[in-house]
């Protein structure tokens, strides 16, 4: 029962960081993007940005289930 707390609460706080850094990278590529950035960029910070939503959706699933999983 601990361990789905403990995997839930580290599945929460990597989801925040992932989409915070997500977030970052846009204003970076907003400010200092040009003819050289890579087309793929905005590719890679959407997939980032679902990462990090999906570990938080399984995080707070985690941290609320009833019985446990572990």
């Amino acid at each position: 029962m601990i361990w789905n707390y403990i995997l839930g609460l580290v599945a929460i706080v990597f989801g925040i960081y992932q989409a915070i850094n997500s977030v970052k990278y846009v204003k970076i590529l907003q400010q200092h993007g040009n003819k050289t950035t890579s087309n793929f960029s905005a590719i890679a910070v959407w997939y980032s940005l679902i990462f990090g939503i999906g570990f938080l959706i399984v995080g707070v699933f985690l941290f609320v289930l009833k019985n446990p999983l572990f």
